[in-house]
């Protein structure tokens, strides 16, 4: 495949890449080798992920997990080149892993090398967010390492789950995948901002109405459920990693009540804010290396 692949971060147990197709002839690829444990996030265009009698259907809101020792091909299905965030795993760390997780049938079954998981507005933003902090250089190795490891957590679970949502047809994707491509893009941004869903649906140039619809079918939330949850993972990484007083959490995420914050966050983590930064709920362990 050509594309252009960027070490945007290393560390001692994975590196970020950045991977931008540049196929413009090519339907398929050529078989590939993948000699590592991956988990990729696809941010821009639709392909199909080939593996040993499975064709997985990848566009924004997917992240491909894929064990090491696996071919794949890729078949391009949309004229916008693939983008794709993949966090590669060292040998070590995924041994290690296997200690922990490999009761799970997506590592016991040999006939399973790669599986789709589903995204939410939660991991989405820990994902830009991670992008974010290795670009501006803002954050400590340990900050980042901190919340690659929440990604490998979050995303685990949802493999098994994953089902292909049978709404979002090929001509959806053809005409609206930009759409909600950008309309991420935009609340990840300014979600710290008074949105509105005509400011939103502007920006992504369709109607209020036709966009409110189009967003739901992609992400299975609202815009405003979609922005709700991008601002309460926001205060639960500030609650966890600083000292700031809940109220400044709160207002540095977006939200401009305080009763309202407290309210949607224990609804969302089952603890009042205070409380939650306070407790320490069994988690689950995860390797270094």
């Amino acid at each position: 495949m050509e594309a252009d692949l960027h070490t945007l971060y290393r560390s001692d147990f994975y590196q970020v890449i950045d991977f931008r197709c540049r196929c413009t002839s090519c339907t398929t690829t050529k078989p590939e080798y993948a000699d590592s444990f991956c988990i990729s996030f696809v941010r821009k265009g639709n392909f199909l992920y080939n593996v040993f009698r499975r064709s997985m259907d990848s566009y924004t809101g997917c992240v491909i997990v894929t064990k090491p020792g696996t071919e794949r091909t890729i078949t391009h299905t949309h004229s916008i080149p693939d983008e794709c965030t993949i966090f590669q795993f060292t040998d070590n760390f995924f041994r290690a892993l296997l200690e922990y997780h490999g009761g799970l049938r997506f590592f016991t079954d040999n006939d399973i090398h790669s599986l789709l998981a589903k995204t939410d507005a939660s991991l989405e933003f820990l994902h830009h967010h991670i992008i974010h902090q290795v670009i501006t250089r803002a954050a400590s190795t340990l900050e980042i390492d901190q919340c690659v490891l929440d990604i490998v957590r979050e995303v685990l679970p949802r493999v098994a789950d994953y089902t292909p949502d049978t709404r979002i047809d090929a001509r959806l994707k053809k005409n609206h995948l930009e759409t909600i491509e950008a309309a991420k893009a935009y609340i990840t941004t300014h979600f710290t901002e008074d949105i509105s869903l005509t400011a939103l649906a502007q920006h992504c140039c369709v109607s209020p109405f036709h966009f409110s619809r189009i967003f739901k079918s992609f992400t299975s939330s609202a815009p405003h459920q979609y922005l709700l949850l991008t601002r309460l993972k926001h205060a639960e990484m500030i609650l966890r990693n600083t000292t700031l007083p809940v109220a400044d959490a709160a207002f540095a995420s977006g939200f401009n009540s305080l009763e309202h914050f407290t309210k949607s966050f224990h609804q969302r983590y089952g603890l009042p804010p205070a409380k939650f930064r306070t407790a320490t709920p069994a988690a689950t362990v995860l390797p270094l290396f």
